[in-house]
């Protein structure tokens, strides 16, 4: 009978479906808070089983929660790499770069004038983001220079150190929806997520559906998460209103409390198949 540790932050819907699907596949489930761990750096196992899935949403505490555990020597899903990766979206980009994965154009700037220049040189609108950040907080779009002024300064003259990154991308002038594609070693499904906003995420009112993944989509989906390491992953695709696809940003805890009953994706099925058939 296979076992499998779990951690979590707070057992949300997303949890608690997982859990249950594990255990239909007659899987015996370990919960583990991530707040109760503590893990010393020596490479006695951490538990009976050798395969963990990582579900902290804390991105803090789950890329030290996956590297210690990996020292230990167990294959956690997401690994530490591919968390880190996708926790921080200047990272990310690196890695697609780095693969050659067909997304907008981006670059970082560490100071307020040279970001600024750089944004006139290559004109406007552009979107600048935190590096770090989820659910499309902080995220801006700026069309002049008055407004990349005052955004800029609140970016540079607030916070500390890794708050004084500016990531800045292209903007892709999308037909009112974006694209979110599961990749869990292969693409297994998508959702399009609708919005008269221009950030379309659904933790900002966008409305998901379910759509059918075309054959293009989801190579470029799965280029992605090969390029970040990642097992289980939600690819994020901009469409522009000509069919051009980009990726836009990978998310290494999947969420889909707001989109399962509304897609009809099985995805807490399709997590503990992948869990069990990629497990040691």
């Amino acid at each position: 009978m296979a076992t499998i540790d779990l951690v979590y932050t707070r057992l949300r819907a997303e949890e608690r479906l997982i859990h249950d699907a594990l255990r239909r596949r007659d899987c015996v489930v370990h919960m583990h808070q991530d707040a109760d761990l503590v893990l010393s750096l020596d490479k006695r196992p951490w538990s009976q089983s050798d395969t963990v899935l990582m579900r902290s949403m804390s991105f803090t505490r789950a890329r030290y929660l996956a590297t210690f555990l990996e020292v230990k020597g167990a294959r956690v899903l997401n690994s530490a790499r591919a968390i880190s990766t996708c926790g921080d979206k200047a990272l990310t980009s690196a890695a697609l770069a780095a693969r050659g994965v067909r997304q907008p154009w981006s670059f970082v700037a560490f100071d307020e004038e040279a970001c600024l220049a750089e944004i006139e040189r290559r004109g406007y609108p552009v979107v600048t983001k935190p590096v770090l950040g989820s659910w499309g907080r902080m995220v801006a779009r700026i069309d002049s220079r008055s407004a990349a002024e005052g955004i800029l300064s609140t970016r540079f003259g607030t916070g500390g150190a890794q708050d004084h990154v500016a990531l800045v991308q292209q903007y892709i002038d999308k037909p009112g929806y974006d694209l979110r594609v599961y990749v869990m070693g292969r693409a297994v499904g998508g959702m399009r997520r609708r919005s008269e906003h221009w950030i379309t995420n659904t933790a900002r009112g966008a409305v998901p559906e379910r759509y059918e993944v075309p054959a293009a989509h989801a190579k470029l989906a799965e280029e992605a998460a090969a390029a970040v390491g990642g097992d289980i992953v939600a690819v994020d695709l901009l469409e522009t209103r000509e069919g051009e696809v980009y990726v836009n940003e990978l998310n290494h805890c999947v969420e889909f409390g707001r989109s399962i009953e509304l897609t009809g994706i099985p995805l807490p099925d399709l997590i503990a198949e992948h869990v069990l058939g990629v497990r040691r």
